[in-house]
């Protein structure tokens, strides 16, 4: 019978520390009455909906399918993404081969040159970002798919209780019924704009994070003894801001909010001219103001969210209150049917349900 709680148990060759709370478990459930499972059932739902995994689900699923076609975007890379190694080694081998290293004038002839070379091993960086996020999606994806399975498994019961209870008639507490249903659905509206509002400042935390790592990194390659730690520093910084580059723009994503900052299309430029840049005192400063600059569009940013998240929020919170009040006082019309009908020592097992189902028809 669909109705009945899962009491099916499998065990083990061995008894684990919590075998015996698990055995009572089971027996609870076994033992316990219709008004025990209604409100059990009940309270589980209000526990598995508090993380609120379907507005987190839309956000995820659309963030999927914008990175899915971002990938497609970089058809003519055909290479396996580069790792930061490889990235210095290759600028390093191409200011050896033109010999920048003791000649700044002739980096700067060249430039062009070496920010479009620059410019290839960036997006590798980027695809290599891209793909790893995608991946960790795909993984909460299916989290999140077996968090909503279970709600529905739980719904499923309760519903298949309360048709066996009452069967075709006209169930109690039908005006709480559709207070309840109007207050899940300011809730859920609310929690889909806050699922976003998160999503995107912890893209941009993360942003603001990996811009202060890359930092240090960028002041040493003024200071490198060799062309060859220069050109290593200012590849880990460029790594580093490319990261922070991918999770502004993975804010924007979440926001749908397409159009780039002027800070962040300072930055892809700046980084683009990053290797010659950094043989030149001025344009190095220039590039480290870039970089100031665009962190500086980040706290912005994150205020921006912060400040409409916490409005959000105690909209939620106040929506979540009312959704447990409607709950609740539905639960207690339900409860106080049961009672009425003598109902109220009812055992939860299928045969009585069955049983009971069978003599309502």
């Amino acid at each position: 019978m669909g109705c009945m709680a899962s009491t099916n148990k499998i065990v083990g060759p061995t008894i684990t520390p919590n075998s015996e709370a698990q055995k009572k478990s089971s027996t609870l459930k076994k033992n316990e009455t219709v008004l025990v499972a209604l409100s059990r059932l009940d309270e589980e739902i209000e526990r598995s909906e508090r993380t609120q995994p379907t507005a987190r689900l839309a956000v995820v699923s659309a963030e999927l399918e914008s990175i899915e076609q971002e990938i497609k975007s970089f058809e003519d890379i055909t290479t396996p993404a580069a790792n930061k190694d490889a990235y210095a080694k290759t600028i390093h081998q191409l200011f050896i081969g033109l010999d920048l290293y003791r000649r700044p004038m002739l980096a700067s002839e060249n430039e062009d040159f070496v920010a479009n070379v620059n410019r290839k091993e960036m997006r590798r960086l980027e695809l290599n970002w891209l793909r790893t996020r995608y991946s960790e999606l795909v993984r909460e994806r299916r989290v999140l798919h077996a968090q909503i399975l279970r709600i529905r498994s739980l719904y499923a019961q309760l519903q298949h209780l309360l048709e066996t209870v009452w069967g075709n008639s006209i169930r109690p507490g039908s005006p709480q019924e559709g207070a309840l249903t109007k207050a899940i659905g300011l809730r859920d509206a609310l929690a889909a704009v806050s699922a976003r509002l998160r999503a995107a400042a912890e893209y941009a935390h993360a942003a603001v994070r990996l811009v202060d790592d890359a930092l240090p990194a960028w002041k040493l390659t003024s200071v490198g003894k060799s062309g060859w730690e220069r050109t290593a520093a200012c590849a880990d910084a460029c790594s580093l801001l490319v990261g922070a580059r991918c999770a502004e723009r993975g804010a924007r994503r979440v926001l749908a909010a397409p159009a780039a900052p002027r800070a962040a299309r300072a930055l892809r430029l700046a980084l683009d001219y990053a290797f010659t840049d950094a043989v030149h005192d001025h344009k190095c400063q220039r590039a480290t103001e870039i970089f100031f600059q665009f962190k500086e569009a980040l706290v912005l940013l994150i205020d921006s969210i912060h400040q409409v998240l916490l409005n959000n929020l105690e909209n939620l919170q106040a929506a979540e209150r009312d959704v447990s009040s409607c709950r609740k006082d539905l639960r207690a019309a339900r409860v106080n049917s049961i009672v009425q009908k003598g109902l109220a020592e009812l055992k939860y097992v299928p045969r009585a349900l069955t049983s009971l189902n069978g003599t309502m028809k």
